[in-house]
């Protein structure tokens, strides 16, 4: 794969984290409880995270290996729906919705990868996958310890 096509796909990696971070910023404008109001604050912060962390990959200018490697996946986010963003939206829903975001993240860039011929590509989009896995498995834990609090 040749540099300028492995810019291209770290590039809209960034793009995708900038997207999630004005939407967590929305949602966080929309909220009245101040608890998680600032909980969306919170996911926004750490979209600009990830956002800064695939823009230090791109300012290597060079193809590096792996960057990424979460296994991990408790498979939490695929047992529930897409919750419904509105201003009364509790603590559990607010989770669950980040949560389903980062799977969907994580699943688009899998399907990407499955759709790559380049084998170097198809490993960038693999790293990229495994970036969001991380992430989902961050919400799926987060999730876990609100929606089942009786566990504890």
């Amino acid at each position: 794969m040749d540099l300028e096509k492995y810019k291209k796909v770290i590039l809209d990696a960034i793009q995708n984290e900038i997207e999630a971070k004005e939407f967590y910023d929305k949602i966080a404008q929309q909220i009245k409880d101040d608890y998680l109001k600032k909980l969306f604050e919170d996911f926004s912060k750490e979209e600009a995270k990830h956002e800064r962390i695939l823009i230090g990959i791109l300012s290597q200018n060079e193809i590096q290996g792996s960057h990424f490697n979460f296994e991990t996946d408790f498979k939490v986010a695929e047992t529930i729906e897409m919750p419904e963003v509105n201003e009364k939206m509790d603590l559990k829903n607010a989770i669950g919705l980040a949560m389903k975001n980062e799977e969907i993240a994580m699943k688009n860039y899998t399907l990407l990868a499955d759709s790559c011929d380049d084998p170097e590509l198809k490993a960038v989009f693999l790293d990229l996958a495994a970036m969001e896995r991380g992430h989902k498995n961050i919400m799926e834990v987060k999730f876990v310890d609100v929606a089942f609090p009786e566990v504890w």
